[in-house]
């Protein structure tokens, strides 16, 4: 007699070609973000939700549906369909969606319309294998992850549209599950000054200054980048003891400069510097005491220089996580990948930031999987997925529902 589980995988492959299709059309369709013009990416998903038998709901670009009974734990599968923008030097269409060699092209053919695919035909083969959960399944599609969440996974949860147990979210490397996750804390520095000739009268300390002096924006930056540059050797002596996807060379805690603007000419001191940084950290360490002593710095700073006229904005922070592993949801998630690879795959550490931190702050256990790897290119030209990982994902997702709501 076949299993539940064997009845299963048996309709994800022979759903194959149909998985492999909707993915295509699903790359054809641009979501950049920005501009985040999600509308026909929406209304494209909405309609296969639809078509799968659920009732879904769109919430600001995002959807959402439900499907079983509140008689148990109610299990979340997430995952983004925005995408970073194209950019230029394709060899591929970007928007092709083209097969070549087992792989499919084009911008969020990996990162992350592969999960939003894997999740509505993992809840397709379950409804279709007759499963009857003991819970409920939440399948939400969302959008924003690509500019932190805000208006994305952080908006339904905030307004109480979904809630869940436990999160399966589609958005991290192929073959392992993810359960520890590192800090993330987006910085915006702004520094006010006054713009004069950058010869006739610099910015100098009194006494060779006056009050037709300029106030130098980018030397009061420049001390700021040295701080965090200092930080930063300090990282290099801590590494993390949580095993990283093979390949993976970040270890430590970073902070990267990421886009600076200042001055306009060569001759005149600059009145305005902005600086954009991002602060990844490994779960050894925490993002509150990292932003405390940036603070505390441009507080010294503040004290010895009446004219900083200086705003920090912290968009985006986020605490690392771990989870224990024991949990009966880690089980099942476990037991899944056991199913698919033949093999023990224990949780690993996924170090960029993702809507993971959403649902983990709120205290729902969240583990990650997804279909990366080296290889396919995610943020960068040409990017790809390979159709294998994406029909295993999609197993996945239905088997660690089957194991956690049965």
């Amino acid at each position: 007699m076949v299993s539940l589980e064997e009845e299963i995988i048996k309709r994800i492959d022979e759903m194959k070609d149909e998985i492999i299709k909707f993915h295509q059309q699903s790359v054809r369709i641009p979501s950049e973000n920005p501009p985040s013009n999600y509308k026909e990416i929406a209304r494209f998903t909405e309609r296969k939700m639809k078509e799968i038998g659920l009732k879904p709901q769109i919430k600001r670009r995002n959807i959402i549906a439900e499907w079983g009974n509140d008689n148990g734990k109610a299990l979340i599968f997430n995952a983004h369909y925005d995408t970073v923008q194209a950019f230029k030097g394709w060899t591929e269409d970007p928007f092709g969606g083209e097969i070549v060699d087992g792989k499919i092209y084009g911008r969020g053919s990996c990162d992350d319309k592969s999960c939003v695919t894997a999740e509505i035909f993992a809840v397709k083969a379950l409804i279709d294998a007759g499963f009857n959960p003991k819970g409920k399944l939440l399948v939400t599609v969302v959008g924003d992850e690509e500019l932190g969440g805000l208006g994305g996974a952080e908006y339904l949860l905030s307004k109480g549209l979904i809630k869940g147990d436990s999160c399966l979210l589609g958005d991290a490397p192929a073959g392992y599950p993810y359960g520890y996750m590192g800090g993330t804390m987006y910085i915006t520095i702004t520094i006010k000054g006054k713009q004069n000739h950058g010869l006739g009268a610099p910015d100098l300390p009194v006494p060779y200054r006056n009050e037709f002096s300029g106030i130098n924006t980018i030397d009061r930056m420049v001390k700021i980048m040295n701080f965090l540059l200092e930080l930063n050797r300090e990282f290099i002596n801590l590494e993390t003891k949580y095993t990283l996807p093979e390949g993976t060379t970040t270890k430590v805690s970073h902070i990267n400069l990421a886009e600076i603007h200042g001055g306009n000419k060569i001759t005149t001191v600059p009145e305005k510097c902005y600086l954009h940084c991002s602060v990844n950290t490994i779960p050894e360490q925490d993002i509150a005491s990292i932003k405390k002593r940036l603070l505390d710095y441009i507080e010294e700073l503040k004290q010895k220089d009446p004219y900083l006229d200086i705003t920090v904005q912290i968009p985006i922070s986020m605490e690392p996580f771990v989870i224990d592993g024991q949990s009966d949801f880690a089980k099942a998630v476990k037991k899944s990948f056991k199913s698919i690879y033949d093999a023990e795959r224990e949780f690993k550490l996924f170090m960029p930031s993702c809507d993971a931190h959403w649902f983990q702050e709120r205290g729902i256990e969240t583990i990650l999987i997804g279909t990366g790897r080296d290889d396919t290119n995610a943020h960068a030209v040409d990017e790809f997925v390979y159709i294998d990982d994406l029909i295993k994902t999609t197993k996945i997702y239905a088997l660690t529902a089957l194991n956690y709501l049965k």
